[in-house]
């Protein structure tokens, strides 16, 4: 399938690009080729290929959900730079926020 120029011209205008002449054969041409790959894709047999959507087969890993000790209360006092009423008081950086 040939894609011309008035197609080009077509997707430019829904795409709001401004092309030139040059731009406009150079995309006929590529989309052009593209259109006859797939073409040529779609002549294979396929009827026994299962579809998917994957090309790897793909797995979730989960681990257990076990409850682990923390850092001390006490070590995390002293290794931040401000502590207040249990929290880790941290520098404001974005303007305006207080």
């Amino acid at each position: 399938m040939k894609i011309d120029e008035s197609q080009i011209l077509r997707v430019a205008e829904l795409a709001r690009l401004d092309l030139g002449d040059d731009e406009k054969k150079e995309f006929s041409t590529q989309l052009s080729d593209i259109i006859s790959y797939v073409e040529k894709i779609n002549e294979l047999d396929t009827a026994d290929v299962a579809p998917s959507d994957h090309i790897v087969e793909l797995k979730n890993v989960f681990r257990a959900d076990t409850v682990l000790p923390s850092i001390d209360r006490a070590a995390l006092e002293k290794i931040a730079p401000r502590f207040e009423d249990g929290h880790v008081v941290v520098p404001i950086i974005i303007e305006g926020q207080e």
